[in-house]
């Protein structure tokens, strides 16, 4: 089994560390990880080749966690992270990062909520000292909160309210997932629920999730494993185990299927978009069929782009979308705008023929499989000359529960798949008479 050598670094021995930490190290992979005492996860990668680090903080909570009325409560509370504490009030801790030539931003996704630092090997005591004390020191007020709510309701008119595809794409997650489970509401939030937090439900939601035992640091660049535990102990390791984690309930999504829903909205052009419920690898009970939907995701991307695009030239767009590494059972799509005059059902049925072809005849997709897997051999080692990737990778899978050996066996687990999985794994879950579909008709602008 092949093993990329890009990301192999030193591999660290546990008598570095005193008995308030827990080392694990990877020795096929030379990742030194630590779990404090409080449950805090450490992942440290060596990357030597600039003097720079990042540091990510990772939180086990993002929209998956919430229902009404708190949806995007997660991703406003991103935003309030940086309004202060008592040692670095409002505007400190952006100004002390970029002060140090470093750079610093936050994301907040389905399954997690992370925070970044990006600067020279020298700072790497500040980076965690900032990062660790906002973890448990937030100062909270309304006025901050004001201020905020408008950017986020400002935000969520751009990327969704004035974006017609982004509309079509936000209803069909509504009509895929039942309101109680994750993966229905936005990872914004709704504009009722953006408008009506109060203050009391962000500082609860920050005691519930904002803990060192729901949280995992990773630290890759020009770094020495030791000296980012010691830091990590000197600034984190006085927070308190928070028991409220460990009875926390998987917000597992309720499938829908069969849902139907047309848009009428400004918009210039059509798009039509169709969704299949899949599972994603950490909710797969067949872990190889998860690999192999996100195999089928890249070739049929191909194909049909081929086909309906360049051949036939029914469609203007067409894109196939899978999350390999979402936390729960996902989504399947293939979303198109139909070429001028050209219906929505005359490319429906185009596709379908497509997908009926490759499952009928795996044998014609030799050739795309094995090309398919030179471009995801290569893209992924390119990924690695990025340590905001590399963190990224490495922060996300042991967020999601996968553990971070994910990421060493994505290219031999891609390695494996033949045409005849993509057949299996078509038939199994492509079921269009099943599929959810969203049509935007536009209205002109």
């Amino acid at each position: 089994m092949m093993k990329i050598l890009i990301l192999l670094a030193f591999f660290l021995t546990t008598n570095a560390f005193s008995n308030s930490t827990q080392v694990v190290d990877e020795i096929n992979t030379g990742i030194t990880q630590a779990i404090l005492k409080n449950g805090l996860k450490i992942i440290v990668k060596i990357d030597k080749r600039a003097p720079v680090f990042i540091s990510q903080l990772w939180y086990k909570v993002g929209a998956s966690n919430e229902s009404r009325p708190n949806t995007g409560i997660s991703h406003m509370l991103e935003h309030m992270m940086f309004k202060g504490t008592e040692k670095y009030p409002v505007g400190e801790f952006s100004r002390i990062i970029a002060k140090n030539g470093g750079d610093e931003n936050a994301f907040t996704s389905k399954d997690y909520t992370a925070y970044y630092q990006k600067m020279h090997r020298s700072k790497l005591e500040l980076a965690l000292k900032m990062e660790a004390d906002r973890m448990r020191n937030l100062v909270f007020s309304n006025r901050e909160l004001e201020k905020e709510r408008q950017v986020v309701i400002e935000e969520r008119r751009m990327r969704v309210e004035d974006n017609p595809n982004a509309k079509v794409f936000e209803q069909l997650r509504l009509i895929s997932f039942d309101s109680s489970g994750a993966y229905h509401a936005p990872v914004i939030g709704f504009q009722q629920d953006i408008e009506s937090y109060q203050l009391n439900d962000l500082k609860d939601w920050y005691r519930k999730y904002y803990a060192p035992n729901n949280a995992t640091l990773v630290v890759v660049g020009d770094v020495n494993p030791k000296q980012v535990v010691k830091y990590a102990k000197q600034y984190f390791l006085d927070y308190e185990f928070n028991q409220l984690i460990n009875v926390l309930t998987d917000n597992t999504p309720i499938p829908l299927t069969r849902q139907t829903k047309q848009l009428k909205l400004k918009a210039k052009l059509p798009l039509y978009t169709m969704a299949f419920h899949v599972p994603s690898l950490h909710s797969a009970k067949d872990k190889p069929q998860a690999y192999q939907l996100e195999m089928l995701a890249y070739v049929l991307d191909n194909g049909l782009s081929k086909t309906l695009i360049r051949d036939r030239q029914i469609a203007s767009s067409i894109g196939v979308g899978y999350r390999l590494y979402d936390k729960y059972q996902t989504l399947f799509s293939i979303s198109f705008v139909p070429a001028n005059g050209v219906d929505n059902k005359a490319v429906v049925s185009a596709i379908r023929q497509q997908v009926t072809a490759l499952i009928n005849h795996p044998d014609a997709l030799q050739d795309e499989v094995r090309r398919t897997k030179s471009q995801l051999e290569a893209n992924f080692i390119f990924e690695q000359d990025q340590i905001s990737t590399q963190s990224y990778y490495l922060g996300m899978l042991e967020t999601v529960g996968l553990g971070i050996n994910e990421m060493f066996e994505y290219v031999d687990k891609m390695n494996e798949i033949t045409a005849e999985d993509l057949s299996n794994v078509a038939k199994f879950y492509l079921n269009f008479n099943q599929a959810n579909t969203v049509e935007l008709l536009p209205q002109g602008i």
